[in-house]
């Protein structure tokens, strides 16, 4: 069975083909037309999907998308439900007046057949059982409780529920305007920085002061979770719900917390200060409902999806602070990868199974052979290029030497984070190192850190956690070991931790021989990992890409699959 997934007007489009309810091939749109966050249809992404695996539209059984219009229709407007302005909206307002007439709530499946003769049916999905399917059915757990948290999706803001084999019962839903993900959007933006893109900066800032400061009690009390595990805010604080106003917080949140942050003005310990808070209070919300969902379920495994499991500090701490005794994050559990949920849920539930082994990579983007990547080095007429029969060698030996590696092999990840095939590798021992990168590459903020690529079978060595710890798409944040904090300075963060990804010799062979090559130099066996690409731009998908990065930038070497390229 066939199906192309699709995700569009939210933050990163993409599209996807699932084959037999495995994942053929994935790509975001950005990557593609090199818009930052691209938002519109992802037509060069399905193009490129079908291209990859050699099919056509109409070889598709299906085509799932990761959003419902069918409940806008239960609010369309008296005055519009029955003045036509174009013919097309006949799609939205006869099934509109028969909700209306009817008095019903919309399916959380709505589909359409018959656009043209053999076009496949289209079936549009609950943004929220999208991101079941990317966190339940892409999961590696037979039964498991789940918890979706994101901004919004039509109306909800958050999903609890139960999974077993094909099947997910809800338990519980929040909907708009009480939203912990907008909530914590309007913190963002009261801090200077943009909603939707920043907040993980903000999850960074927090590492810089106590959370038990004057702003804590504050934050705290705009929050109050229920005994089933819902939760409302105190909304005079917002605006979000306000849709006529820009701003999502409102003048009583500045009365109480005080000016908000200008963007681009310095920062202050106050700002610091309510960084902290907020990180706090959302870890211990959410953990209150991650308790009642336990109460409530029994179970012992969870898995969490929505943009509010990028904050990767508190899925470090989700089986510490929980009873929840394990718990998958998948790579993409943003927007971007409904896509591919609302693929694996239509596959589960159209067959009645799904496959259980789990996600062990996000490996599913564009692949350039070597000769491919020849012919761009020709193109450019490039003169400091020579074949290397192992790079991971060569590789290692450049980070070792101090110099900063862009790193472009296989197929590119799905997902915000690079990990290993679209990549700059640097040298952790020397704390210069992160100013150097900020200076010459990535352009950021210098608050914050950047990531430690390590061996799977090291993580022990490094991190407080059991040996058998797997954190493959640098979803959580672990504490580093006291005693090696100095060994490797460029990737400890201000408290101490590391936003880590453990490299399996199965799942990513050539980035493990690159570390593990560098162990050997070294005696380190771990290394800097950052995404390649600079600051505002997507992640470079092509060797062209990586070219035009590498000219543009102060990367000292470039590794295109066996060709290593230097200035």
């Amino acid at each position: 069975m066939k199906i192309l997934g699709l995700c569009h007007d939210v933050v990163i489009s993409s599209a996807c083909v699932v084959v037999d309810g495995d994942v053929a091939v994935a790509i975001p749109e950005e990557r593609l037309d090199r818009v930052k966050q691209s938002r519109g249809f992802p037509g060069m992404a399905v193009d490129q999907c079908l291209r990859q695996i050699g099919l056509s539209i109409e070889d598709m059984d299906e085509i799932a998308v990761g959003w419902n219009p069918a409940i806008e229709l239960e609010t369309i407007p008296d005055g519009y439900a029955n003045c036509r302005r174009w013919r097309t909206e006949h799609l939205s307002q006869v099934p509109g007046q028969f909700i209306r007439a009817h008095l019903q709530k919309a399916s959380p499946e709505l589909t359409l057949t018959g656009l043209w003769k053999d076009c496949p049916q289209i079936t549009f999905v609950d943004h929220y059982w999208a991101h079941v399917g990317n966190s339940f059915m892409l999961g590696p757990f037979e039964s498991a409780a789940i918890l979706i948290l994101d901004g919004r999706g039509e109306k909800q803001t958050a999903l609890l529920a139960s999974g077993r084999g094909a099947s997910v019962e809800i338990l519980d839903e929040v909907v708009f305007p009480h939203s912990l993900g907008l909530f914590f959007g309007a913190i963002t933006q009261f801090l200077g920085f943009k909603p939707d893109s920043d907040e993980w900066k903000v999850m960074a800032l927090a590492s810089y002061a106590d959370w038990d400061n004057p702003y804590y009690p504050h934050l705290s009390r705009m929050v109050e979770v229920h005994g089933n595990g819902g939760f409302e805010l105190d909304l005079g604080f917002f605006e979000f719900y306000n849709f006529w106003d820009r701003r999502m917080f409102s003048d009583k949140l500045v009365k109480l917390l005080g000016p908000p942050r200008t963007r681009g003005t310095e920062l202050s310990t106050r700002h610091e200060q309510i960084a902290a808070a907020l990180q706090k209070v959302f870890e211990e919300k959410v953990s209150e409902i991650l308790i009642r969902l336990h109460e409530r379920t029994g179970l012992n495994k969870l898995v969490i999806g929505g943009g509010c499991f990028m904050n990767s500090v508190f899925n470090g701490k989700v089986t510490d602070l929980t009873p929840f005794e394990e718990c998958f994050v998948s790579s993409c559990p943003d927007d971007s990868g409904t896509s591919v949920g609302a693929a694996l849920l239509l596959h589960a539930q159209r067959t009645g199974g799904r496959e259980i082994s789990g996600q062990s990579d996000n490996f599913w983007g564009q692949d350039f052979s070597d000769d491919e990547c020849e012919q761009f080095v020709r193109r450019y007429k490039l003169p400091q290029a020579e074949q290397h029969s192992d790079p991971a060698v060569a590789a290692a030996r450049d980070i070792a030497a101090g110099k900063l590696v862009g790193w472009f092999q296989g197929r590119s990840e799905f997902g915000q984070r690079a990990l290993g095939n679209r990549s700059i590798l640097a040298d952790p021992r020397t704390a210069e190192m992160k100013d150097v990168i900020n200076r010459a590459v990535k352009y950021r903020e210098s608050f914050r850190p950047f990531a430690p690529a390590i061996l799977a079978e090291c993580v022990s060595d490094y991190f407080e956690c059991p040996r058998d710890v797997k954190v493959p798409f640098m979803e959580r944040v672990l504490k580093f070991r006291a005693d090696v904090r100095d060994k490797v300075p460029a990737v400890v963060h201000v408290d101490g931790t590391g936003r880590l990804q453990t490299v399996d010799r199965e799942a990513c062979p050539t980035f493990h021989r690159v570390i593990r090559n560098f162990h050997q130099l070294t005696g380190v066996p771990l290394v800097l990992n950052t995404s390649f690409n600079l600051n505002g731009q997507p992640i470079v998908n092509s060797p062209d890409d990586a070219i035009r990065t590498f000219y543009s930038c102060g990367l000292d070497v470039l590794y295109l699959g066996k060709i290593r390229i230097s200035k």
